[in-house]
């Protein structure tokens, strides 16, 4: 479902100087149109809450409420801000509070108020929260954080990183209140303290800890929850469950009998039973008495769970959420959780409307734009790159297992042993291919460190099975870097971006496999580079070679390269570079997204602070090439930025203009074309004045040459494309301002 931009909470911003954390709100929403795609399959708590399951997950909050139907989803776009949750609860007034990377949630379905943590203007991880009253408790990446909910209708009180003598600023993961008496469980041990007087917390004197120094049987400092059951307190590890043993003259820890040495996950009280999840499975802890629970039909560990009172969910780290709906010990999955993961590493879309998306975690997927229902394309090792050729093959390069070529049910994969790709001189079965390109009648893949110094391979499309529908470019192309990172074509041109040694640029001709000798041409920084270490390669639509560096953009501009100044805060490290139809520049990072128009050069910047982008963290880009929205591959799920045309055309007789009535309502509304090229329009009165003259690239604004405001009425325009071909319509302009 496409949804606006609108969280809908209350802004404020707080300081508290002791602890140098910062509580601050996002600045309004841009317009722009924004829709997430996400996975629910990393569960990180399950809660059930007046007969519904919630479940915080890598992408979203979920709630469930009838087994056989999709859950409610909650993300960065309803108010969240984030779509990577990792606690749920409700307090003793019934307000249910949500701990997200950087955010404390007051939640509501309707309007969630969101506050950020940060330190050091940097977001903090908030791992896990428990109510005390009229305060908050917070585990957090850098200690322990006190959250008033009363005060300023809600402020952090304080932080706290010294406990006795722990590694200062551990990663608390659970935290458990005991009347007066606070415990933790740490990345550095176990420590508890009497909370009376939050304020003398700040004394690493006040907690007593158990860490490795005064009990090596724990034989890890990984403490991961801590609970108080039967009045015994005990506590999972990543290396088993614990029960802290204390008497006057000792304290210790008995590991239980159940999975020795095994990392444990989760442990959840639920009515008069403690249940307890782990490496080799689950399993109930009732009168001092342990069980294992039947795991018939799980696909591996589990993470969590949560008993619905006839039946029993299980959460998964990646693979998603089961339960035993008939309570026979037989699990199925739960199948609305999404795409197989959230760190996207590739996408690409066909004319169809068919999204490929490829994933870190070895798979890749296919679904048809709604979000819900995916296919999922079992690839032998985790994906890096993905493009299209003209007969709507999914090509996927891969970390290990050479290229992938999916159509329809088709699915078939080439390596070292049926093509010209190689493995890594240390490993000569294992081909690592983090770059993919097609021109339609061939396809290239850079296999880095190929073992025979041979770092690209080219396939013939129309002879694949064949060894004869296969060949390589290497030394005697003048190719003398086998570190390739990235390719693209263009025209008869290879672009290949190596790891430290620059830009090859390779002149091929219509017939790769006739080439001559020393076809390859080597570029670096004395040749305009900002660097050579390439993070990517691009032809724009009229040919110009652009290239992404860890250090900025170049663009090929006659005889060597010149520096492009992307827009402000976007770079220097570059990780993606898309060019629309239009000509329209789109440059990924690791901190956000940029838009360059074409014909102006103005520029737009995205990033989660203003925008529905769902991480700054960008891995590819791809624009549909009918409607022109832009695919955003994340490291925490899909972005879709809607771009409001319907289809775009490369027929200038059929170009519309679009709203149309245009509604002038504020200066930042504006009348769009949706022609894929280039082009030119004139805007007349209906007596033939000119009103105004401007690139098609550029949105009208509803001013005259001289900036001047229009009336209301009837407007005829003529485009003109780049060979003189005429387009005409007509616009009724309203203006409301």
């Amino acid at each position: 479902m496409d949804r606006q931009k609108s969280p809908g909470f209350t802004c404020c911003t707080l300081l508290v100087a002791a602890s140098l954390i910062t509580l601050t709100c996002l600045a309004a929403a841009v317009q722009a149109e924004w829709q997430t795609v996400t996975s629910f399959k990393n569960v990180r708590r399950m809660y059930l809450i007046h007969d519904t399951l919630w479940v915080a997950t890598s992408g979203g909050l979920l709630s469930i409420t009838d087994v056989d139907d999709p859950g409610r989803a909650f993300d960065n776009l309803d108010g969240l801000g984030t779509a990577d949750i990792t606690d749920i609860i409700e307090d003793a007034e019934g307000q249910k509070w949500v701990a997200c990377y950087g955010r404390l949630i007051k939640f509501s379905e309707e309007q969630p108020k969101q506050f950020l943590f940060e330190k050091d203007n940097s977001l903090l991880a908030l791992n896990c929260v428990v109510d005390d009253g009229d305060n908050l408790w917070v585990g957090a990446g850098i200690g322990l954080v006190l959250f008033s909910k009363t005060i300023d209708s809600g402020q952090i009180q304080d932080s706290y990183g010294q406990f006795g003598n722990l590694n200062p600023n551990p990663v608390v993961k659970d935290i458990l209140l005991v009347g007066d008496t606070i415990w933790i469980a740490t990345s550095s041990g176990l420590a508890v303290a009497e909370k009376a007087d939050p304020a003398l917390l700040k004394s690493p004197a006040a907690w007593t800890v158990f860490g490795l120094d005064n009990h090596p049987e724990l034989g890890t400092e990984d403490i991961r929850r801590v609970v108080l059951f039967e009045n015994a307190l005990y506590i999972a590890s990543a290396k088993g469950m614990f029960r802290l043993d204390r008497s006057p003259s000792d304290t210790s820890f008995t590991m239980m009998p159940i999975g020795v040495n095994a990392a444990f996950t989760d442990l959840k009280i639920e009515n008069d039973s403690l249940f307890f999840y782990y490496r080799w499975g689950m399993g109930v802890v009732k009168d001092a008495t342990f069980s294992s629970l039947p795991t018939n039909g799980l696909p591996s560990s589990p993470a969590t769970g949560a008993n619905s009172g006839t039946f029993r969910w299980v959460g998964f780290t990646g693979d998603g959420i089961y339960h035993d709906q008939e309570s026979s010990g037989q699990f199925v999955e739960y199948v609305y959780t999404g795409p197989p993961g959230n760190n996207v590493s590739g996408i690409v879309v066909d004319r169809d409307g068919l999204v490929t998306a490829g994933f870190t975690d070895r798979k890749a997927a296919q679904y048809n734009d709604d979000g819900e229902t995916w296919t999922i394309r079992n690839i032998r090792s985790a994906t890096t790159e993905l493009t299209l050729d003209s007969s709507g093959w999914a090509w996927v390069a891969t970390h290990g297992s050479g290229i992938w070529g999916i159509r329809d049910d088709t699915v078939v994969n080439y390596d070292e042993t049926n093509s010209s790709l190689r493995g890594i001189d240390t490993d000569p079965g294992y081909v690592v291919v983090p770059g993919v390109a097609t021109n339609g009648r061939y396809v290239f893949a850079a296999c880095y460190r190929a073992v025979n110094g041979y770092p690209i391979a080219i396939g013939d499309l129309n002879n694949l099975d064949s060894p004869f529908g296969w060949d390589s470019l290497g030394p005697p192309d003048s190719i003398s870097n086998e570190y390739v990172t990235s390719v693209d074509c263009y025209n008869g041109r290879l672009a290949v971006g190596t790891m430290s040694a620059g830009v090859f640029v390779c002149h091929l001709g219509d017939n790769p496999f006739n080439r001559g000798s020393g076809c390859c041409y080597q570029y670096t920084t004395e040749s305009g580079l900002n660097s050579n270490v390439i993070r990517v390669v691009r032809f724009s639509p009229d040919g110009n070679l652009w290239v992404g560096t860890n250090f900025g953009i170049a663009r090929w501009d006659l005889d060597r390269f010149a520096e492009v100044i992307p827009p402000e805060g976007i770079g220097p490290d570059i990780s993606a570079l898309e060019f629309d139809g239009r000509g329209n520049l789109w440059i990924g990072s690791r901190n956000g997204i940029g838009w360059v128009n074409g014909a102006s050069g103005a520029s737009t910047v995205y990033t989660t602070r203003n925008s529905g982008l769902v991480s700054d963290e960008i891995n590819g880009l791809t624009v549909d090439p009918l409607t022109a929205d832009l695919y955003v591959a994340t490291s925490s799920g899909i972005s879709i930025l809607r771009s409001g045309i319907s289809c775009l055309t490369s027929q200038i007789a059929d170009v519309v203009a679009y709203p149309n009535p245009f509604v002038i309502r504020s200066d930042s509304d504006r009348l769009n074309f949706n022609f894929a090229k280039t082009g030119s329009v004139r805007l007349f009165t209906i007596a033939g004045e000119l009103v105004n003259e401007l690139s098609i690239n550029t949105a009208w604004d509803g001013r005259n040459q001289k900036g001047g405001k229009v009336a209301s009425g009837v407007y005829i325009y003529i485009l003109t494309d780049k060979e003189g071909n005429v387009g005409r319509g007509k616009v009724l302009v309203i203006c409301k301002e």
